[in-house]
């Protein structure tokens, strides 16, 4: 039996062309109401956005190139690496007295820090400010929690909010933990970012980065984390108070009201 399948075409718009290729009623469903929500939106670049029953593919050309990013959050391989415990991410966001439960992620991007958060038991607000990016997250998510029900994707939720407008109007405390992954600066290498930053950076820029992170650390319960390249200059200049590193990127960590 052939999939079920749709093609929409949106001309001057951000999607040039969506596709479904479904066999779950639900999956056409989630999927219909995606291109509802996004058949409006506009972009300086165009996007091909194919979706399947396992997740999406987000094309557009990048110097030239077709560049395409296939995402899900079902994904095996994902999955084996957000079950490793020794990540530095997952020392970062916690703390040995085991008091940090709840981290709001303000640059959510693809999710995939969150879900590595929200797989080793700490619930994940996601905030996302990029429209198209938000839908295709929510998107996602839905999927997940459908096809693994008891999964740690009911940890996850994800706002469509501007995070320092957010910030503004939350008390202290309001998380333990917030997490911030800004877009990294250019670097003299000529080797690429993946194929999912290079997309990202394609929609995202950021937006008063440094203004966010010293709100964060009046907002933030207990710690700031940021991420950051290995050899990258401290965001604002401030020191951290710990410093978990890797081979290419490190976790600067700014302890805040509670320690």
């Amino acid at each position: 039996m052939r999939n079920p399948r749709i093609t929409s075409r949106y001309y001057g718009g951000l999607i040039r062309m969506i596709k479904i290729a479904n066999h779950c009623h639900y999956h056409k469903v989630l999927a219909r109401t995606l291109i509802e929500r996004i058949a409006g939106f506009h972009c300086h670049d165009e996007f091909t956005l194919k979706i399947d029953d396992h997740g999406i593919t987000l094309c557009t050309r990048i110097e030239k190139q077709q560049t395409c990013f296939t995402h899900s959050l079902t994904d095996p391989a994902l999955l084996r690496r957000a079950q490793q415990k020794n990540q530095a991410l997952l020392r970062a966001c916690s703390n040995k007295k085991k008091t940090i439960s709840t981290v709001a992620d303000l640059t959510a991007g693809w999710g995939k820090d969150s879900l590595m958060l929200a797989f080793h038991g700490q619930q994940v607000l996601l905030l996302e400010q990029n429209p198209l990016i938000f839908e295709c997250m929510h998107f996602l998510i839905e999927l997940a929690r459908y096809e693994q029900p008891d999964g740690c994707y009911q940890q996850m939720q994800i706002l469509h909010e501007n995070s320092l407008d957010y910030l503004q109007n939350r008390d202290p405390g309001f998380a333990d933990c917030l997490y911030l992954d800004p877009m990294f600066p250019s670097h003299k290498s000529s080797a690429k970012p993946g194929k999912d930053l290079q997309i990202l950076q394609r929609l995202t820029e950021n937006q008063d980065i440094e203004e966010l992170f010293e709100l964060a650390r009046q907002r933030a319960g207990q710690r700031v984390v940021v991420k950051r390249p290995l050899h990258a200059d401290r965001l604002c200049g401030s020191k951290p108070d710990i410093v978990y590193a890797e081979k290419t990127i490190r976790f600067d960590v700014y302890l805040t009201r509670q320690v």
